[in-house]
């Protein structure tokens, strides 16, 4: 399973775009017209849905950035910087019972997996990496000369992007060829950060997608050398896709005019009585210990009448796949979604805003709008050839897996994309 991060689906069928990787997947297997993913369309929930075929009301991932309101503290599952896990089972759960390996490789919230044999977790911080790799997986690939020294550098700065996706990709090769697993996750992030720095039609975007057709055709070119490409099933996808930003709202700063919020001279937050977590398309509000209780009532006529913003109540949760917020749960009393082309911040001060990096194009936007859908290839073993499937559910990922791998998620939400595969593998 390799995720190429946002991967829009549009992009396998540019006529300005050389990738015969993937094309090559595509002719000689199945292929969607579009993956639509759950809500919201940001990369930690997105990928911990494809794992486990349910949705953040299920497997509690609800958003790259989080509150919790037990602790009072903002909740940062991108870059896995909490040791809040997945609240729903997961492949690799099923595959470890039934005594099977799963690799992981810069894939999203593994940290701390010990069912994951050979697992690097997507992380920012060489500590984190440190502490939480495989040690004798981080011990080889160190003797085998590659730089697992600098992952940490690499994966914070956008521009070493390129060298961060090499990495990964020389691991899983390592991996492959001494220890090779039953399911192999990969995660590849420069298209996403290009896209994000450069915009969806730059040409920054566009060779790194020609990068990632290279890491894809490099990953089959390794495992037709281990003579097991015939005996193999890919599936290539996105994991959301992107929409360029023309307008950009400060949600907090919003609550700051409110008095809700309270900051002091250098701009840090001193008191909350209502927090925003601004997740690109769409940001989680809450109201907290203290505020008045019409504050949610006050915010959402508010937030509703800024521009290309929708403000959604509780009662659409159960609708969009999220929870009902809670004492333990991180789900906002409130959720505002941006149309195309508007974004949000979490920034509480202009200063801040300021001070951060200026997005050009960003995601987490509603699934049906249709620049967010993702793209997907199944080809290789168990899966037939020249099937083109239309809209498909990202719940629907897991489950095609799990039958390809002979094993069953029974509590996933969707059924198996059966119509693609030749049988069971």
């Amino acid at each position: 399973m390799l995720s190429i991060d946002g991967l829009g689906a549009g992009y396998v069928d540019d006529p300005r775009l050389h990738l015969p990787a993937l094309r090559g997947l595509a002719a000689r297997g199945a292929r969607a017209r579009r993956l639509t993913c759950i809500f919201p369309t940001v990369t930690w929930p997105c990928h911990t849905s494809i794992v486990t075929g349910v949705s953040p009301a299920r497997h509690g991932v609800v958003g790259n950035l989080t509150f919790d309101r037990g602790t009072g503290a903002v909740v940062e599952h991108y870059g896995d910087r909490t040791e809040r896990g997945i609240e729903a089972e997961t492949l690799w759960d099923r595959l470890h019972a039934r005594g099977e390996r799963t690799a992981s490789l810069c894939w999203p919230k593994t940290r701390g997996v010990t069912t994951i044999p050979d697992n690097i977790p997507e992380f920012y911080e060489q500590e984190l990496f440190e502490r939480y790799a495989s040690r004798p997986l981080w011990t080889e690939l160190a003797s085998h000369g590659l730089p697992v020294s600098r992952y940490g550098a690499w994966s914070a700065a956008h521009p070493l992007g390129p060298m961060q996706d090499w990495l990964t990709l020389e691991a899983a090769r390592h991996v492959l060829a001494v220890r090779p697993p039953r399911l192999l996750l990969l995660h590849f992030l420069t298209l996403d950060s290009y896209q994000h720095d450069f915009g969806t039609a730059s040409p920054e975007a566009r060779w790194a997608l020609l990068q990632m057709d290279a890491l894809v055709g490099r990953l089959l070119d390794t495992l037709t050398a281990l003579g097991r490409a015939e005996t193999t099933a890919f599936m290539v996808f996105g994991d959301h896709g992107f929409a360029d930003i023309q307008r950009t709202h400060h949600l907090n700063q919003i609550l700051l005019e409110e008095r809700l919020l309270e900051v002091d001279a250098r701009g840090a937050v001193t008191r909350r009585l209502a927090w925003a977590a601004g997740n690109g398309g769409s940001a989680h509000v809450y109201a907290l210990e203290g505020a008045p209780r019409t504050t949610i009532d006050r915010l959402r006529e508010r937030f509703a009448a800024l521009p290309g913003v929708d403000a959604i109540g509780r009662e659409r949760f159960a609708e969009l796949g999220l929870p009902q917020p809670g004492p333990g749960s991180t789900q906002g009393d409130l959720m505002v979604a941006a149309e195309d082309g508007t974004f949000f911040s979490g920034h509480a001060t202009p200063e801040a805003a300021a001070a951060s990096p200026v997005y050009v194009a960003g995601h987490g936007h509603m699934p049906h709008l249709p620049r967010l859908g993702a793209a997907l290839v199944l080809a290789g073993a168990g899966v037939r050839a020249g099937v083109t499937l239309g809209d498909v559910s990202m719940l629907s990922l897991a489950p095609t897996a799990a039958r390809l791998l002979g094993v069953e998620l029974p509590g996933a939400e969707a059924p198996p994309l059966v119509e693609a595969l030749a049988g069971s593998s």
